[in-house]
C-alpha cells in the first residue's frame, strides 16, 4: 500500500481521545502506522521502554505533545533481570535461544548480551491512564504472554491490540503464538489480521545482496487483534469511531472500515458509507500479502 493511500476521515471524528500505548517503544523498530494515527486523529500515546539508553533517545527525540515516554517495564510486578543486547530490539528479560536463531543471518551476534541489570516491573493493571486504553501494541521480545496475563483488566476493554510474535520461540521460555493467541481468544478478541510479516533464509542463502531479505520461513509476525464480532456490535458510536480511525489510519483496512461504518450508520441513523467508498475508490490499494 503507498504512502498516500489514506485520507482525512473528517466526517467520522471521534470526539474523546484515543488512548494508546506502546510497550516496548524503543524506535530501533520504527512505528509509522501508530504516527499516522496520531498525526491525523485526537489521540494521546503512552509509550514505555525498560532500556535507559533507548528511553533517553525517545525523549531526546520527542517534539510530539502527543506523547508521553516512561522509563518502566511491564510485567507481573516482580523484579526481574533484564538481558540488554547488542542490538537493542534483542533486548529482553529472556535470554534468546541461540541453537535455534544462530541458523539465521545475523540473528547470533544481535543476541549477544552485553549487560544485565535489575528491573522493577510494573503491571499494565496498576498504571493510571487519563481514561481507558483503547489501542494497546505490545512488543517485549517474548514476555507478550506475561504481561497479558497480568493485564487482562486492561486489555479486555482495547479496541485494538498489536502483538509480536513467534511461530516458533525465538527466546527460551517463549510462549509459542498459538498459546497467546488462545489468551487473546479468551479475553473475546479475534486475530484480525497481520501489520507485517517477518521472514528470513537459512544461513548461508542470500537473497537480493542483503542477508536481512527473507523468503518463505516466518520469523515474527506483528499480530492485530480486535474484538469479537459480538463485542463489535455492542460497542457504543464513540468507540466505534475510535475502531473505525485506528484500522483506517493505522491500517489502511478499508473493507473493515466499512463494515464498522455500517454499524455507525446504524446506531446514530447517519449515511456515511457511500462518501467513504467514493473516496476509497481513488486509492491506489496494493494487497500486502
Amino acid at each position: 500500500i503507498n504512502n498516500k493511500s489514506y485520507y482525512i476521515m473528517d466526517y467520522i471524528s471521534n470526539n474523546s481521545k484515543i488512548i494508546a500505548c506502546d510497550i516496548g517503544a524503543s524506535n530501533c523498530d520504527p512505528t509509522p502506522h501508530i504516527d499516522n494515527l496520531l498525526k491525523n486523529t485526537n489521540s494521546k500515546l503512552y509509550g514505555f521502554e525498560p532500556n535507559k539508553i533507548e528511553f533517553e533517545k525517545l525523549i531526546s527525540e520527542n517534539k510530539d505533545k502527543k506523547r508521553e515516554f516512561f522509563n518502566y517495564a511491564i510485567g507481573d510486578g516482580e523484579e526481574k533481570l533484564f538481558n540488554i543486547c547488542e542490538y537493542p530490539g534483542w533486548s529482553s528479560f529472556l535470554e534468546a535461544d541461540i541453537d535455534y536463531v544462530k541458523n539465521f543471518h545475523r540473528f547470533e551476534l544481535d543476541a549477544v548480551i552485553k549487560e544485565k541489570i535489575k528491573i522493577k516491573t510494573k503491571k499494565l493493571d496498576e498504571i493510571k491512564f487519563e481514561s481507558k486504553l483503547d489501542y494497546l501494541k505490545i512488543d517485549v521480545q517474548g514476555l507478550e504472554s506475561e504481561i497479558i496475563e497480568c493485564s487482562k483488566d486492561t486489555i479486555k476493554n482495547c479496541l485494538v491490540v498489536e502483538l509480536e510474535l513467534s511461530p516458533i520461540p525465538l527466546y527460551k521460555k517463549e510462549k509459542r503464538f498459538s498459546y497467546v493467541c488462545k489468551q487473546m481468544e479468551d479475553l473475546k478478541f479475534n486475530l484480525n489480521m497481520f501489520q507485517k510479516i517477518n521472514t528470513k533464509t537459512f544461513k548461508p542463502v542470500i537473497l537480493g545482496g542483503s542477508s536481512l531479505n527473507g523468503l518463505h520461513t516466518l520469523i515474527q509476525l506483528d499480530c492485530v487483534f480486535v474484538p469479537s464480532y459480538e463485542t463489535i456490535n455492542k460497542l457504543k458510536s464513540e468507540d466505534l469511531k475510535k475502531l473505525i480511525n485506528i484500522m483506517h489510519y493505522s491500517y489502511h483496512s478499508y473493507d473493515f472500515a466499512d463494515f464498522l461504518i455500517r454499524l455507525l450508520e446504524k446506531k446514530e441513523n447517519i449515511k456515511i458509507v457511500e462518501k467513504y467508498r467514493d473516496d476509497v475508490a481513488k486509492l491506489k490499494i496494493l494487497k500486502k500479502y
